[in-house]
C-alpha cells in the first residue's frame, strides 16, 4: 500500500463516528454496571440491617442458632465485621432512645397525685350551696350519704339515677355519683349539689323518707 492511500484510510477512521460511538457506549455500560453493584450492595446492608433489628428489637440477646445464621447472611451478603459491628451499635443506640422516650411519656401519662386544691368539688352552678338553709328532718347531713336519689338537672328532660357519696360540710354539698340503669355501673366523676336549692318536682328520692327541707 502506498503511504497516500494508508494516508487516507487512517483520516478516513478518524473522521468516522462509529469508533466514538462505540467508546461512549462501552462508557456508559461500565457505570451502569458499577450503578448495579452499588445498589445490589446497598440492598444487600439494607436486608443485614433489618434482620439484625428484627432480632433485637425480640430479644437483647442472641442465642447460639441465630448467631450461626447471622454469620451465614454475612458469607451470602458479603458483609464485613466492622459493618455488623457499626450495625449493632447503631441498633442499640436507637433501641435505649426508643425505650426512654416510651418511659418518659408513660411518666407524663401518669395521673398526678391530686393536691388539696385539686380535691376542691366541681359545683353545679344550678344548685349551689346557700349557707344557713335548713337540713329539714334531716339532723345530720351526713346521713343522706348513700342515699339514692332521681335527679333532673337544670334543662333536662329526663330524671337519673345517682347514688349519694359524700358530704362536704365546708360547702355544704352533696357529692352525687351517676348510675348507668343500662350496665348498673357508677362513674367516677361527682357532681356537687346542695340537695336543698333542688325543686321538689326535680328530685325523688329513694329507699326511705324524703328529707322535706
Amino acid at each position: 500500500m502506498e503511504t497516500t492511500d494508508l494516508v487516507s484510510v487512517t483520516l478516513r477512521d478518524a473522521e468516522d463516528p462509529k469508533s466514538e460511538s462505540n467508546d461512549d457506549d462501552d462508557d456508559d455500560d461500565k457505570l451502569t454496571e458499577e450503578f448495579k453493584k452499588e445498589k445490589l450492595e446497598d440492598l444487600k446492608r439494607k436486608a443485614f440491617y433489618s434482620v439484625l433489628l428484627a432480632f433485637r428489637a425480640e430479644t437483647l440477646t442472641i442465642g447460639n442458632k441465630r448467631t450461626h445464621l447471622i454469620e451465614k447472611l454475612m458469607k451470602e451478603l458479603n458483609i464485613s465485621q466492622e459493618t455488623r459491628i457499626s450495625f449493632d451499635d447503631n441498633i442499640q443506640e436507637n433501641l435505649i432512645a426508643h425505650q426512654q422516650s416510651v418511659i418518659s411519656k408513660f411518666k407524663e401519662a401518669e395521673p398526678k397525685p391530686l393536691t388539696i386544691s385539686d380535691k376542691t368539688p366541681p359545683l353545679v352552678p344550678t344548685y349551689v350551696a346557700t349557707l344557713g338553709s335548713s337540713w329539714g328532718r334531716v339532723n345530720n347531713p351526713h346521713a343522706l350519704v348513700g342515699r339514692r336519689v332521681r335527679l333532673r338537672m337544670c334543662c333536662e328532660d329526663e330524671f337519673e339515677d345517682f347514688v349519694v357519696k359524700e358530704y362536704n360540710a365546708k360547702d355544704e354539698m352533696h357529692g352525687l355519683e351517676n348510675v348507668d340503669s343500662n350496665a348498673m355501673e357508677m362513674d367516677d366523676e361527682l357532681s356537687w349539689v346542695d340537695v336543698r336549692e333542688v325543686p321538689p318536682e326535680d328530685i325523688i328520692w329513694r329507699d326511705g323518707e324524703a328529707p322535706y327541707f
